[in-house]
Formats: structure tokens, sequence, C-alpha cells
């Protein structure tokens, strides 16, 4: 899972820097072909990194799953501030 998430990354860096590289004048096909091909790219995997995993397999795995599994809980309507006591910045708060 983790290779695919740094080839997502890879083909969002790339396609958010194309208009940049190219020149908005040079651009001649319409942005929604553009983010087709790269999307095919990156399923064929003919661009994958051959760079090693930062972190051991299992980890990495354990990693993203606690990532996904964030999105289980809503996010609430606010936060509330927990006071940690006198910071001692001279702030008064």
């Amino acid at each position: 899972m983790n290779h695919l998430l740094s080839s997502f990354l890879l083909a969002f860096a790339v396609t958010a820097a194309l208009p940049f590289a190219a020149g908005a004048a040079d651009v001649e096909k319409p942005i929604g072909d553009q983010t087709q091909a790269w999307v095919k790219l990156q399923q064929s995997g003919k661009q994958a990194s051959g760079a090693p995993r930062p972190m051991p397999g299992e980890i990495a795995d354990n990693v993203y799953q606690r990532y996904v599994d964030s999105f289980k809980q809503p996010i609430p309507a606010e936060f509330k501030r927990q006071s940690t006591g006198d910071s001692g910045n001279g702030s008064g708060k």
C-alpha cells in the first residue's frame, strides 16, 4: 500500500508542476486529458521509484492503516482547548 501512496504523491506533484514547466501558452490539451494520462502512467507502474522504503513494510503498512482508519472518526464541530497551566511566557494566559 505504501508504494501505491508514494506513486500517487509523485504523480500528483508532477501533474501540479506541469503548467509551470510548460508555460500556460504551451499547453495544448485540456487539463483533464493530462490528468488521465498521468493516472494511466501511475497505474502502469512504468515510472515507479526504485528507491527503498524508508521503513520496514510491516511498519509502513500499519502506519498507512492507522491513517486510513482515522477517517472513520467524525471531525468535531469544535476543538476544546486544554489548559496546561502557566506556560511562563508572560502572556498572562
